[in-house]
């Protein structure tokens, strides 16, 4: 799992001490937009692997793997310092692993894909005053994942009969901190990291009856971006 963010973020930091400041105010009634490379990085866990013919499968599990996107979003600033935000990205395409299975007579392990669009909506303060060159923010929201695309291996498919995958959408909170550094009268860099609460239930059809897991995602997403104040 990647957590290169918070040594960018601290690097983007450190190197704002010998900065020249540019005087661009975050200011009320602005709005700012961002692009940029976004990673989401699942801290994820399941249940075991239940099956309609065997029951529950001990020290089995479900994993997410990473996935990195276009990354945009976009903030309008309500006062100096608090601002609305919107989160999104083009779709992030994770590949899906199975664990645990081996014990019982299977080799799968690459079990499929989804494409995910994880639209989060947050409130941001600022911190400093508004006419300060560099200003770290903190923020919370919520978050609606919704995914699609969903497919099995050939292995999958040829060893355990795998179809019909179905993974819930899924509705949780989310917090973020970040920090805007004004380069010029109108450009920004940033740096973001979300922690985002992405629960799903998974199920499929397969050779022994329905298949189903409880899947907790958990992502954190990281954002290295280039803004432009409007």
């Amino acid at each position: 799992m990647n957590r290169l963010a918070f040594p960018a973020i601290a690097v983007i930091t450190a190197l704002t001490t010998n900065f020249s400041p540019v005087v661009l105010a975050h200011e009320a009634g602005d709005i700012i937009l961002r692009v940029g490379a976004a990673q989401v990085a699942p801290d994820d866990s399941s249940s075991v692997v239940n099956t309609a013919t065997t029951g529950p499968l001990a020290a089995t599990s479900v994993g997410v793997e990473d996935n990195t996107q276009l990354g945009l979003n976009l903030v309008w600033m309500w006062t100096d310092s608090i601002g609305l935000e919107v989160l999104a990205a083009t779709p992030f395409d994770h590949d899906l692993k199975v664990s645990g299975l081996d014990q019982y007579g299977f080799n799968t392990v690459d079990l499929g894909s989804t494409k995910q669009l994880p639209p989060t909506l947050s409130a941001l303060y600022f911190f400093g005053s508004s006419s300060s060159p560099i200003r770290p923010y903190i923020g919370a929201g919520i978050n609606y994942t919704t995914f699609f695309s969903k497919d099995f291996t050939a292995k999958a498919e040829a060893e355990l009969g795998a179809n019909g995958l179905d993974l819930d959408d899924s509705w949780g909170l989310s917090g973020r901190v970040g920090i805007d550094i004004d380069l010029s009268d109108n450009w920004i860099l940033n740096a973001s990291v979300w922690a985002i609460d992405i629960d799903t239930d998974a199920s499929f059809n397969s050779a022994l009856g329905r298949v189903n897991a409880a899947v907790d995602i958990d992502p954190l997403v990281y954002m290295i971006s280039l803004g432009f104040q409007f």
